[in-house]
């Protein structure tokens, strides 16, 4: 039974993993060897907590109370004795193996590892893992992972399906929703969809067919309105799979299928126009750090979580004490 967990890595996906399940109560390490990355964490567990209140977002438990449920450690072997751990490190292959290698070793028998990792393969992270084996599968949580739902597991062939199925009832309980990649393909399943959606609309804009303005609002207010209610089976589903199989059959051919670089992007990364973080990308961030911008953005994730997932919400009564 999963009691306490050990995150590695406090970077952004990191501080969110282990802000999830403090606020659930469950009693969490963040380890990090950057004592300023640490901080940086801390003061974020404030923000947060201010900020989820004020939306209504029902936290059972007392401020106090989560923090007590938090820990940090610059050390890894402060980890040995936590019962599931997550790596949230840099996208470094041999680094991540040689970290699976070393917890491998620390790590007591009951511990489960895993990692958040979206881009590199979990058979090619766990090469050197020996004593935990069965106990190895991969957690992709989406940023931000304190807000976004959604955690992609995969298991290798040699994961214990008690393993698999402790880990998703742990996150389950732990108010995320989760699904399972039954196959280890580069980018999983959501970011697949992603990067199929993103060639799309940067061909379209820069083929000149659309601006990037009304390609964002075509998007948000066309199918990524019906995204934040539906899944695309169940959309197909209404529209008719009779009228969806002619439409693929006469887009599919035309849409866009290269392995093409694009200007769009390419001048404004030559440019140090890099997005919110430097101030300016598609669109202009001016008078505010990128603190300010990550805040304001979710918040309004926080809304709509909220709005999709009611259970979530503190009720009157409970606000009213």
């Amino acid at each position: 039974m999963i009691k306490q967990v050990g995150i590695l890595g406090a970077g952004t996906m990191g501080f969110g993993i282990a802000f999830q399940f403090a606020l659930n109560g469950t009693k969490t390490m963040l380890c990090d060897l950057s004592e300023e990355a640490l901080d940086i964490a801390k003061g974020k567990f404030g923000i947060y907590l201010k900020i989820f209140r004020e939306e209504g977002y029902n936290i059972p438990i007392s401020d106090e109370e989560v923090m007590s449920n938090i820990t940090f450690t610059t050390k890894l072997n402060d980890l040995e004795d936590r019962d599931f751990i997550i790596e949230s490190i840099s996208e470094n292959l041999a680094l991540k193996q040689r970290i699976f290698q070393e917890l491998d070793v620390i790590c007591g028998e009951q511990t489960i590892l895993a990692s958040n990792t979206s881009s590199l393969r979990l058979s090619e992270i766990t090469v050197n893992v020996e004593k935990h084996k069965d106990r190895v599968m991969l957690t992709h949580f989406f940023n931000p992972a304190h807000i976004v739902p959604l955690v992609e597991l995969l298991r290798t062939e040699e994961t214990d399906d008690k393993v698999f199925n402790e880990v998703k009832d742990f996150l389950e309980v732990n108010n995320k929703v989760t699904i399972e990649v039954k196959k280890e393909v580069a980018g999983l399943v959501a970011n697949r969809i992603q990067i199929a959606l993103a060639r799309e609309a940067l061909s379209l804009v820069e083929d000149g067919v659309v601006s990037k303005k009304d390609l964002d609002t075509a998007i948000f207010a066309g199918p990524g309105f019906r995204f934040s209610s539906s899944g695309l089976m169940k959309i197909m589903d209404f529209g008719g799979l009779d009228i969806w199989n002619i439409t693929i059959r006469e887009l599919q051919s035309k849409i866009e299928s290269s392995d093409r670089s694009y200007k769009i992007i390419d001048d404004r990364i030559e440019a140090g126009a890099f997005g919110v973080k430097s101030g300016q990308g598609f669109y202009n961030y001016p008078d505010k750090r990128l603190d300010g911008y990550v805040i304001e953005r979710d918040t309004d994730l926080i809304k709509h979580l909220l709005s999709t997932y009611p259970s979530l919400k503190m009720q009157k009564e409970e606000a009213n004490k």
